[in-house]
């Protein structure tokens, strides 16, 4: 079902259900999908109360929900996004929401929402070139999760130290080369208690009292999650080895400060010629769990059991 309603203050909105779950995306500021939701649960994502219901504000506002900015980082990242966009429909299962054109910065935001089956959410962010000169930005997918949670990033499987091998094992090139790579920020303090690894996974948790923090990776592992309460909320990351990314080559950034924690995925940096535009993909699914994922292998049995998407 797709239809137009009134939520949060705002009198446009397109509310995206299915028999599970419900999407709703702002119009009268935007693109913005303010709420993802099992149908009667608690939003995944962070509402600021004191800015929903409003529009036109000269600068940049939060609000909360999922939105869309460029990459690296500057003034183009906080253009406001207060004004009213247009949509259309995708079919029966998706919807098509159209910024109008910045005259700053020369390019257009396009989002495309859409329910697949299995309960996975396609989101696509296309970013156009509207100006004479060459992009150079990339997309930019920000999930600003409600407080109170926990995120959990998989990583490379861990192995021995070549000399401490069994005796038997054959011992190939790639056994004495570096798997991960993480960027850090001049605020990231990795021993401040919020960033715990075990054996499967990096785990970071929103503290209500603790400054903000900030970590990149060339993150090779799919999906990664948020877990608060009895909700999971699963974003699955792409990567494109080949290609440069912004950020020292980050894919995946995860911020969080006192009020929010933001799962984000990053686009390529590749220059987008005008007249063109370039496109960046995420899925999601949200699953009630019976438990805590801080049990290992309860954790490693959810990632397991998410879809495989391309």
């Amino acid at each position: 079902m797709i239809q137009e309603t009134s939520h949060a203050g705002w009198k446009r909105n397109v509310r995206l259900q299915n028999k599970t779950a419900e999407l709703i995306i702002t119009l009268d500021v935007g693109p913005r999908i303010f709420r993802y939701a099992h149908l009667g649960g608690p939003n995944v994502f962070i509402e600021m109360p004191e800015q929903l219901g409003r529009s036109g504000e000269k600068e940049w506002m939060i609000r909360g929900g999922h939105r869309f900015w460029t990459a690296p980082e500057a003034d183009h990242s906080y253009e406001p996004d207060n004004g009213p966009v247009e949509w259309k429909k995708l079919g029966e299962t998706g919807v098509e929401i159209i910024q109008p054109a910045s005259k700053t910065y020369g390019l257009q935001k396009i989002l495309k929402v859409q329910l697949l089956d299995h309960d996975v959410v396609r989101v696509t962010h296309r970013l156009v070139n509207t100006g004479s000169k060459p992009l150079e930005l990339s997309p930019w997918a920000l999930s600003v999760m409600a407080p109170g949670g926990t995120a959990l990033i998989p990583q490379p499987r861990l192995d021995l130290h070549p000399s401490e091998f069994p005796e038997g094992r054959e011992t190939k090139p790639h056994d004495f080369l570096p798997n991960r790579e993480m960027i850090l920020w001049p605020f990231t303090n990795l021993t401040d208690g919020r960033y715990v690894f075990s054996e499967h996974f990096l785990r970071v948790s929103h503290h209500p009292k603790k400054p903000a923090t900030k970590i990149g990776l060339k993150f090779r592992g799919g999906w990664v999650g948020y877990q608060n309460g009895e909700y999971v909320f699963a974003k699955h990351i792409p990567y494109h080895p080949a290609l440069p990314h912004p950020d020292l080559g980050a894919n995946f950034e995860l911020f969080t400060n006192v009020a929010i924690l933001e799962l984000e995925s990053l686009a390529p940096a590749v220059p987008v010629a005008p007249g063109a535009l370039t496109e960046h993909v995420e899925h999601w699914v949200l699953r009630r769990v019976p438990g805590s994922l801080s049990d290992e292998a309860a954790a490693v049995d959810f990632f397991k059991s998410l879809p495989l998407v391309g």
